[in-house]
């Protein structure tokens, strides 16, 4: 008969929650530590450091007792769920983010991407490969791409990799579907900008006599500061850039 197990470690009651589920689970399977360890392939410390309390275990820990033990009494749900506490406890870094509002109200990429870490972290963090599986598969969330939206590197590539990502994090069908419509207007709002910019940017250097883009915006922005600042494309479309501009003279065109 082996020696009784220590105290569940309190200290961090998410920890203690933890481990207190895991021997739970454990104890309705009707499994020793060795037992266990054969089963899931871990190793009997590890298994036990899991249900000490002392830390937080692996997901492949947690996922490797989840799968042996089965679920039984519905204990296996409840394990995944304290992990996820537990792991933001550790983390601290849920904190630190905004929780967010109405995806409705979201209108920059700056906000939408602090949305995504935000329903990240609340999923405890999950390893990246677990992301791309809960996601559907590297075709919607490649880890490399979950890697740059966690650490607001960038946004999804398509709305359906955004909605895959949410997906993924726990975020309910509703939810995601109001988040890849906002999703949808903030990447619709940066095209429609970057055109207006291209489209002045093209009738400047029309404009100066046909010179190369470079030219007109060293110029713009050398000799001209005041007047650096591009106008909206619905004021150039009609091609009377004078109306806007004082144009260079004949020394000033030289000279650029």
């Amino acid at each position: 008969m082996g020696r009784p197990e220590l105290p569940v470690d309190f200290s961090v009651q998410s920890r203690g929650k933890l481990a207190t589920g895991l021997r739970e689970l454990r104890t309705v399977a009707g499994l020793t530590y060795e037992e266990l360890a054969a089963k899931t392939g871990v190793s009997p410390a590890t298994l036990k450091r899991a249900a000490s309390g002392r830390t937080v275990p692996s997901w492949e820990t947690i996922t490797a007792i989840v799968a042996v033990c089965g679920d039984l009494a519905g204990v296996d749900g409840m394990v995944v769920h304290l992990w996820q506490l537990a792991r933001i406890v550790e983390r601290d870094r849920l904190s630190q983010l905004r929780r967010p509002g109405s995806p409705e109200l979201v209108t920059t990429r700056g906000a939408l991407s602090e949305a995504l870490e935000y329903f990240y972290e609340r999923a405890g963090a999950l390893p990246l490969r677990r992301l791309r599986a809960l996601a559907g598969g590297a075709h919607l969330l490649p880890v490399s791409s979950a890697a740059r939206i966690v650490n607001r590197e960038a946004l999804p590539a398509s709305r359906q990799q955004c909605a895959a990502f949410l997906t993924a994090c726990g975020v309910g069908p509703r939810l995601v579907e109001r988040w890849a419509e906002a999703f949808d207007r903030i990447m619709a709002s940066r095209d429609i900008v970057a055109q207006r910019l291209s489209d002045a940017e093209a009738m400047l250097a029309l404009t100066l006599g046909g010179r190369s883009r470079r030219t007109a915006e060293r110029y713009w922005a050398e000799r001209r500061p005041a007047r650096g600042k591009l106008p909206p494309s619905r004021y150039v479309q009609g091609g009377d850039m004078q109306a806007l501009f004082e144009l260079p003279d004949d020394e000033d065109l030289r000279a650029a």
